[in-house]
């Protein structure tokens, strides 16, 4: 395997503190969800984050571990491997199709990403988790809006720290740090 792309140290510290990050943005606000027993919250905005700064691959394990460690945390463990599945996709696709994207690009990447999110957990709760079609579409409104906020704050995040910061760009999985 091309040794480029192993995780180095800054890459694993990155990984760690983004999943930090995303976990303690979805367990500082929750809001319930009666109808599914699920919650939103705003740790989409540190997963388009992750994804657009960081990549997929650090999207993935930010946004998916990050997300479900808050759920483990505030009693939705049961919700954690669908969790970790979605966010974790809702990540890697991001990640892919956003990092290092101008606004146009993050905005495609985050639609898609969003997208993603929302047919998992309507997938999963439909079919895994036995919430029936009706318990899976009662979740659509309120995983959108917890999309829309993702974007709407991460986003802007993104090209405000890639003014303030240029050198997060060279921050990802398959990338070595240079002193320039």
């Amino acid at each position: 395997m091309d040794e480029s792309k192993q995780p180095n140290a800054q890459t694993m510290a990155v990984v760690a503190v983004m999943i930090a990050v995303v976990a303690v943005l979805t367990f500082a606000v929750q809001v319930p969800i009666p109808a599914t027993g699920g919650y939103i919250h705003f740790g989409d905005v540190g997963v388009f984050f992750t994804a657009f700064a960081f990549g997929p691959i650090i999207g993935l394990f930010g946004g998916g571990v990050g997300c479900a460690i808050a759920d483990i945390l505030s009693g939705y463990a049961s919700w954690a491997p669908l969790t970790l599945v979605a966010h974790g996709l809702q990540g890697l696709v991001a990640g892919y199709f956003g990092k290092g994207k101008g606004l146009v690009g993050m905005i495609i990447a985050w639609a898609v990403g969003a997208i993603v999110l929302i047919a998992s957990y309507f997938l999963g709760e439909w079919f895994i988790y036995g919430l029936g079609y009706g318990g899976a579409l009662a979740e659509i409104g309120p995983n959108f809006v917890q999309e829309v906020v993702g974007g709407l704050v991460g986003i802007p995040l993104v090209l405000a720290i890639r003014r303030a910061y240029p050198p997060i760009e060279r921050i990802s999985l398959g990338r070595v740090w240079e002193e320039g």
